[in-house]
């Protein structure tokens, strides 16, 4: 087990959770709900949270303007900027403004959902503009996964994720992902009681919390040491 952080180096630290489910309404969605435990977790040690749940905003899809020229896919975004009611910059500013990001995402076809991928190709020109053009957005920030389905894919859709966040520049922990594969039955009507009696997601979502909230104390304290300089 990773031992719990210190509460008065975890004291106002920023968490802002994810939600890639596309789930109609709140309480129905199972990655949504350990989401949720995760971000309640946070705020017993001083922690802030903020939650975006993906499904509720009006977000277009990437138009590929990299495609076209590299230099047409830097931050603020293209989409954004041409279409008025696009509300990806709600995102924008809630990940510019936290020190940990958690996504959450049901597996599908051994992959991560529509919705989380549409985020993911929209946080395409944050990444680009550090890659090809030195500005680089996300700086001293850390991040967590949470992985749920049946039969299998929780490795590859962390992988995938994993490499997206690191390009973008987040730092990782160990034990960063909580994560549950149902049987191959797909009850799922019995999935969320399972989950809670699973003593390894449990613990997987203790590691979690505790890392990502180590980390990010971790990192806070170093920039304060270097005086927010960027080396």
């Amino acid at each position: 087990m990773i031992p719990a952080p210190d509460e008065l180096k975890a004291q106002g630290i920023k968490v802002l959770g994810i939600s890639g489910s596309a789930r109609q309404k709140a309480g129905m969605s199972k990655s949504e709900k350990i989401l949720l435990q995760a971000l309640d977790m946070a705020k017993k040690f001083g922690a802030v949270p903020h939650f975006i749940r993906l499904q509720e905003l009006k977000i277009y899809d990437c138009e590929g303007h990299y495609s076209q020229d590299p230099g047409y896919c830097t931050y603020p975004c293209q989409d954004s900027m041409k279409y008025e009611d696009d509300q990806m910059q709600l995102v924008y500013n809630a990940i510019f403004d936290t020190d940990v990001l958690i996504l959450a995402t049901p597996i599908r076809w051994n992959n991560h959902s529509a919705l989380m991928q549409k985020f993911v190709e929209r946080m395409n020109c944050i990444e680009n503009s550090d890659v090809w053009f030195g500005k680089k957005l996300i700086k001293d920030k850390v991040a967590g996964l949470i992985v749920i389905g049946h039969v299998d894919g929780v490795q590859h859709v962390a992988g995938n994720l994993m490499n997206f966040l690191n390009w973008l520049g987040f730092h990782m922990p160990q034990d960063m992902i909580t994560s549950w594969v149902g049987p191959n039955d797909e009850d799922t009507t019995k999935d969320w009681d399972e989950i809670q009696k699973n003593p390894y997601t449990q613990e997987d979502l203790e590691n979690m919390v505790h890392g990502i909230l180590k980390l990010a104390s971790d990192l806070r304290n170093s920039k304060d040491l270097r005086g927010n300089k960027d080396y």
